[in-house]
């Protein structure tokens, strides 16, 4: 139930959490390390000097001002005695006793006295260490400490601090993480506002698009262009559903018309004007309802597409007998050539189909039809000796209920429908179809690839 800049800062803090913490115990380690070896380093180089001292000196009068923090005490063979020492350990007993090494390293085993006459210098000494010496009193063993705060303190206060400082410090960054990301997301919640204002009914607003290239200008940018577009389908929709409206309710209306006058007047009624009228209509809508049905399937990709290598030349060589049996047309075929695609052969049959009757629809005396090869494309072509259409809107006839003439007249039949089917199927078969601007008449070309590219369908 949080919100992203919530979750966000969360998340953020917690890494940066496990990251504080991992550098703290990496930092700890690493100067707990290193004064360890500074101390050591001192305590050896300081027993060094001592040895190198006592065998040239008097014990008795030597006075060990060893430096760098160092403290020393030189004790006798029985380790009961003290024969000298650094100013600071004045006056202390021994303050350990020494073992020889039992390994390959060499390092003398120290055993501190906890007494209490040791413990008053111990407890400020740390990093003991022993060698043997000769002097001019005999054999004996040389002491050394450091004489500085202990190692273990130094690292203790140290992880005290850390640990004092990851609430501030977290605190400090959760505040910037979440102003930081409350300025990125700021233009998000306003682009969410603003398309949270804009009603389904008026799709023209646009939310504000936001300078440069970053990921908040290209959403503003690409909701502007779904807006473009829902607004642009709305619009179709709305049309769609107007033209729908108005193709269906001229043939109802001429049924209705028909029936009630040969119904109120039986007896005067031409029942054989009626019953061609109520077929003809009948059969409008037919075509009309099952067009419509197409092209709804077609927008839900609900119809099949089962690719096969389609003939073309047969295709047009069938719809040019069919068009000579039911009309009186010239149907000129000599420009069909063998041409095979792969594509669904009944949507290449209904796209045929559809161009030879609008064709022949508008066609004065002669249709020709022809099919060529052209690259990797068969051009198929179905032209008339009709009035043809206006090359600057030819383009729009192959939009659904979209008609040559503007009065929408339908003494020439058809529904507005077939040339938007056949822009489908174009389209599904990766193709284009298109009116052929120049010469008399019209020319409707499609094409199409003759090897499918991908899975399209």
């Amino acid at each position: 139930s949080w919100s992203i800049r919530g979750r966000l800062t969360l998340t953020f803090i917690s890494l940066v959490a496990v990251f504080f913490l991992v550098g703290s115990l990496v930092l700890i380690v690493v100067v707990r390390s290193t004064l360890t070896a500074s101390a050591t380093s001192r305590v050896e180089t300081q027993v060094a000097r001592a040895q190198a001292f006592a065998a040239r000196h008097t014990l008795l009068d030597a006075d060990f001002k060893s430096g760098g923090g160092v403290a020393i005490q030189v004790i006798d063979r029985t380790q009961r005695r003290v024969w000298a020492s650094s100013p600071n350990l004045e006056g202390a007993p021994p303050l350990a006793s020494v073992r020889h090494p039992e390994s390959d390293s060499g390092l003398w085993r120290i055993t501190l006295h906890a007494t209490a006459g040791t413990k008053p210098f111990l407890t400020e000494l740390s990093q003991p260490f022993a060698a043997p010496v000769s002097t001019t009193r005999g054999q004996g063993y040389i002491l050394g400490f450091y004489d500085g705060p202990p190692v273990s303190a130094s690292v203790r206060h140290l992880t005290w601090v850390l640990l004092a400082s990851l609430p501030v410090v977290l605190a400090l960054l959760g505040l910037l993480i979440w102003l930081g990301l409350g300025l990125t997301l700021a233009p998000v919640e306003s682009i969410r506002r603003r398309v949270s204002a804009i009603a389904g009914s008026d799709l023209s607003q646009r939310v504000p698009e936001m300078p440069g290239d970053d990921e908040i200008a290209r959403l503003s940018r690409t909701l502007n262009a779904m807006l473009a577009r829902l607004e642009a389908a709305s619009h179709g929709h709305q049309e769609f559903v107007s033209n729908a409206s108005h193709e269906l309710r001229s043939p109802l209306t001429t049924l209705l018309m028909t029936v009630d006058q040969a119904a109120h007047r039986p007896d005067e009624a031409n029942w054989e004007s009626v019953a061609d009228t109520v077929a003809r209509e009948g059969r409008r809508l037919q075509q009309l309802i099952d067009d419509l049905f197409w092209l709804a399937r077609a927008d839900e990709k609900g119809h099949p597409f089962t690719p096969v290598d389609v003939d073309l030349d047969d295709v047009l060589f069938d719809e040019a007998t069919r068009l000579r049996t039911v009309t009186a047309l010239a149907v000129e075929s000599r420009g069909v050539a063998p041409v095979r695609v792969r594509g669904d052969l009944d949507m290449l049959r209904r796209l045929v189909r559809n161009i030879v009757d609008n064709a022949a629809r508008y066609a004065t005396s002669t249709v020709t039809l022809t099919v060529r090869t052209e690259g990797g494309e068969a051009v198929l072509t179905v032209a008339d000796d009709g009035p043809g259409v206006d090359p600057d809107t030819a383009d729009r006839l192959f939009g659904r209920f979209a008609r040559a003439d503007e009065s929408r007249s339908r003494s020439r039949g058809g529904t507005g429908l077939g040339l938007a089917i056949v822009a489908e199927i174009a389209e599904r078969h990766q193709g284009t179809a298109r009116f052929v601007p120049g010469g008399s008449g019209a020319t409707v070309e499609v094409r199409l690839p003759r090897e499918r590219r991908g899975d399209m369908a």
